[in-house]
């Protein structure tokens, strides 16, 4: 069902607000992730409309909300915001520009995490071959299409190679109790 109501409250630097229902009054929680995301930011007095929803904890929130005064007017470029009165700038533009000396160091450390974990793992099975322990290519072939993805127990996991896998490279797995690098020795017996 569709509702109806107008912005009443909105902290622009959290990116939450509220909507004050028509009919009843009641206000409504609502997320910036709710509103629609090529369009303009919310504002006090927008009129919007939107789905209900109840969460787990009883509290109702706003879904999927539009409204006209989201669509960029004719003489605005589409997902910039408009002129904030104050300033003489525009809000987000100057909010895009302070972030991005962050994102591009995050996306340099990232690169660098990403290098290191490739050259670690190709180090540690060349000195594993030249040792002359037992080859992990079977492990490695078949890991290559698991991802850590929060999983934690054996109950969870579909193979051995899986379970394998998850404690190998994923953080607080609980698949390994007695701590012999065997994950799973129950489900999966050899």
């Amino acid at each position: 069902m569709l509702y109806h109501g107008t912005i009443s409250r909105w902290n622009d630097n959290k990116g939450f607000g509220f909507i004050t229902q028509d009919n009843t009054k009641e206000e409504i929680f609502f997320h910036i992730s709710d509103c629609p995301q090529h369009g303009v930011r919310p504002k006090i007095g927008f009129i919007v409309s939107y789905q209900r929803q109840q969460a787990t904890n009883g509290k109702i929130s706003a879904r999927q909300i539009q409204g006209k005064a989201f669509i960029p007017q004719p003489n605005q470029p589409r997902g910039q915001a408009r002129t904030d009165s104050r300033r003489g700038t525009s809000s987000r533009k100057s909010r895009n520009n302070s972030r991005l000396p962050g994102i591009a160091l995050m996306l340099l450390v990232t690169a660098g995490v990403a290098g290191y974990a490739s050259f670690s793992t190709r180090s540690s099975a060349t000195a594993a071959t030249s040792s002359g322990e037992p080859e992990l290519s079977t492990i490695a072939d078949s890991a290559t299409n698991f991802s850590c993805d929060g999983r934690q127990h054996c109950s969870q996991m579909r193979s051995r190679e899986e379970a394998l896998f998850f404690i190998q490279h994923c953080p607080d797995t609980k698949m390994d109790g007695d701590s012999d690098g065997d994950p799973c020795e129950t489900q999966f017996a050899n």
